[in-house]
């Protein structure tokens, strides 16, 4: 589980790497972000490839609070309704695709996506490079990384 937090605060929509910061606390608990540890707090900074898709367009410059949101979802899908929560409550524009609905449009997203790529739902397009892989986490780094101001997730107790 810390493991899969570390990956999912680190990742960016950019062919790059991002930095993270791994500490633990008084208490002992493993703690990731894309920001510096609390003063008083030794931290080890992290380089963690990014869960990312290039697509093979060139995307627009990272940061752009105005990129192009798309998401990729289908009805039904737990998951996808998530994503769509996050999205809808950090306000940000985005357009809504079921391609499961239409065979031209599934065919369209892989064509889109390269060969070997399989088109697990949901996906988020950022400028034409796709996340895949729904962790809350991890979208709202890289929706952090793209320049749109997300809240902060709630963070679930581990269990043991």
């Amino acid at each position: 589980m810390k493991t899969l937090i570390a990956l999912a605060l680190a990742f960016v929509a950019t062919a790059s790497y991002a930095k993270v910061y791994q500490w633990r606390d008084a208490n002992g608990n493993v703690h990731y972000s894309d920001q510096p540890p609390p003063a008083g707090q030794n931290g080890h900074e992290r380089t963690i490839k990014p869960n990312v898709i290039n697509s093979g367009q060139p995307a627009k410059r990272p940061g752009a609070p105005s990129a192009k949101l798309v998401l990729y979802s289908a009805r039904g899908c737990a998951p996808c309704d998530e994503a769509k929560n996050l999205l809808d409550s950090n306000q940000l524009p985005y357009d809504l695709q079921f391609p499961t609905e239409d065979p031209q449009r599934t065919r369209d997203l892989i064509s889109r996506l390269g060969p070997g790529v399989s088109p697990q739902l949901p996906l988020l397009e950022i400028d034409g490079q796709f996340l895949k892989s729904w962790d809350r986490f991890t979208w709202s780094a890289v929706l952090r990384q793209a320049g749109f101001t997300i809240a902060e997730p709630t963070k679930t107790p581990e269990k043991k």
